[in-house]
């Protein structure tokens, strides 16, 4: 069958299926009524009850063109009037988000409740790679608790400390394994060549050794990573009404590489849980105990003594660590991967790359290497480059998502939400406003280091105390800010964004420092889908060691 065929094909189905959104939303729209909420906001697109078709038919768009409305929101309602505005999506019931003005992001650093109502962030998120249809047993993404081992175990500085030669080693070793050593310029896809380093580094510290060397387990991991987040961005191009229909088709292939990596992992959490129990019996254990996730939440898990939940199955265990794996590898490798295309696409790639190669090459003989975070400190280039590039290069429209499950919000203007509607921010228009940034469509990588170059001289020079003054005023990758929203903000912030962080910066400095790579063509045109912006999963590179 020829392309030509094919195209026709796909064509006839997507008009098709426009066909039955767009009546399946009039239906919704005649025998659904519409919270009065939505009549006090602006919108971008008309309400419905002005024509239920052209409504329908601006919901089915919003999957192209969710970032073309956000944009105009944004000017129209967020920076000239600084009022909410409401969002056409099929993402949810009722079609339609509320986006928050930036004037609303203090909101964020309230409690969840309040005396008037409650909101969470849970629901967002999850709906975000639509677990459910993936994950059956809905106490892993309804009791979180492997996020409390993130908050005990890889936030503080004597944890990252700890990890930050551990994952320096795999990196290094995953490199080389994984791009060569050959002087030869070689092919690859630049995606997947990134995806298989933070895959590595990920597994290492969620397993350990020797399983997280598994390449079996590597590229399960990786493409359950991918598949997980990639379905729930389609999911939620169809209404919720018809989800129980598409969904398990869509999900299928996340679901095949859970069902092989849990395989893979049950006997690995079988044997950990049969030592602690040994342990527990006062028999006699090896003396080494893994430092890995696994066996951070192992005790949490322990402490929760409702034996209908059975937090020490192991089973439910391995999925909670499946689940990570999307946020750990997906995520990471989204940013890794777009900074490499962000500095290699550069007018100014020349300079960045010498400007990054220096401070790589003048800290590692500094510090003997770059194996402590203490030695990743102070790479503020480095440090600098990936803010940017996660400035510029967002992963969704809009983001911070909240949903009101009780009484209602007020979120001023005379307007108070009720239950069952989300508040989500405009992350992208924040992140590319000239009044946040200077020439904001650039990539400037040094933009968040530049100011502080002369540091290196105070300390040498002995001015210590204003090297640490000027040290406390920069804007740090991890720095989570009103107009930096990447990691969220507030109450509700990533907790595991120093890890993050501690790995993209070692891993671009080791390629920095030991690999030549140039784009194969142009760089990729971003693209989004529904809230999502599209990841560079065809751009090639060519690279070599140096």
């Amino acid at each position: 069958m020829s392309w030509v065929q094919n195209l026709l094909y796909f064509i006839v189905g997507v008009a098709i299926a426009s066909f039955g959104f767009i009546n399946i939303q009039l239906l919704q729209l005649k025998f659904s009524q519409r919270p009065a909420l939505w009549e006090k906001l602006d919108a971008v697109c008309p309400p419905p009850e002005y024509c239920p078709p052209t409504f329908a038919l601006n919901v089915a768009s919003s999957i192209i063109f969710t970032r073309k409305f956000a944009n105009e929101g944004y000017r129209k309602f967020s920076k000239a009037l600084d009022r909410p505005f409401a969002l056409l999506t099929p993402w949810v019931r009722g079609s339609t988000v509320i986006v928050l003005p930036p004037s609303k992001i203090p909101l964020l650093t309230r409690s969840d409740k309040t005396k008037d109502g409650q909101w969470t962030n849970l629901h967002g998120l999850v709906e975000t790679t639509q677990l459910a249809y993936v994950i059956p047993d809905s106490n892993i993404y309804e009791n979180v608790l492997h996020f409390d081992v993130v908050r005990r175990k890889m936030m503080a500085p004597e944890d990252i400390s700890r990890l930050a030669p551990v994952i320096a080693d795999e990196i290094k070793l995953s490199f080389r394994e994984q791009w060569g050593t050959e002087n030869e310029w070689k092919s690859i896809n630049g995606w997947d060549g990134c995806g298989k380093i933070i895959a590595r580094a990920a597994q290492r510290i969620l397993i350990g050794l020797p399983l997280s060397r598994n390449e079996s387990m590597l590229e399960t991991s990786r493409q359950y990573a991918t598949s997980l987040l990639v379905g729930g961005a389609i999911i939620n191009c169809f209404p919720p009404s018809i989800r129980w229909v598409v969904a398990p088709l869509i999900s299928l292939r996340a679901r095949h590489f859970q069902a092989r990596y849990v395989k893979m992992l049950l006997p690995l959490v079988e044997e950990r849980l049969l030592t602690r129990l040994a342990e527990k019996g006062g028999e006699q254990v090896p003396e080494e105990v893994p430092d890995d996730f696994l066996q951070w939440m192992l005790p949490i898990c322990a402490k929760n003594k409702d034996p209908a939940q059975n937090q020490l199955d192991a089973h439910r265990i391995a999925l909670r660590l499946a689940s990570l794996l999307t946020p750990l590898i997906f995520a990471v490798c989204y940013v890794f991967a777009h900074c490499v295309v962000d500095i290699h696409s550069s007018n100014a790639r020349a300079n960045i790359l010498a400007g990054l190669e220096e401070e790589c090459s003048r800290v590692s003989a500094q510090y003997g290497g770059l194996t402590t975070s203490a030695s990743v400190d102070a790479l503020k280039r480095v440090d600098s480059v990936l803010r940017e590039s996660m400035r510029i290069s967002d992963v969704s429209v809009t983001n911070i998502f909240r949903d009101v499950t009780a009484g209602e919000v007020d979120i001023g203007n005379g307007i108070r939400v009720g239950p069952g509607v989300r508040m989500v921010f405009p992350t992208q228009d924040i992140h590319l406003d000239p009044d946040n940034y200077e020439d904001p469509m650039r990539f400037d990588a040094f933009r968040f280091s530049r100011s502080f170059e002369n540091e290196y001289e105070y300390k040498h020079q002995g001015s210590k105390n204003r090297a640490e003054e000027r040290d406390s005023e920069r804007e740090l990758i991890t720095t989570t800010t009103p107009t930096f929203l990447p990691f969220g903000y507030g109450r509700h912030a990533c907790p595991g964004r120093w890890f993050a962080a501690q790995v993209m910066k070692q891993a671009l400095a080791y390629l920095v420092l030991n690999y030549d790579v140039e784009l194969i063509g142009p760089p990729p045109k971003r693209r989004a889908l529904l809230n999502m912006m599209v990841p560079p999963v065809g751009v090639q590179i060519r690279m070599r060691r140096k």
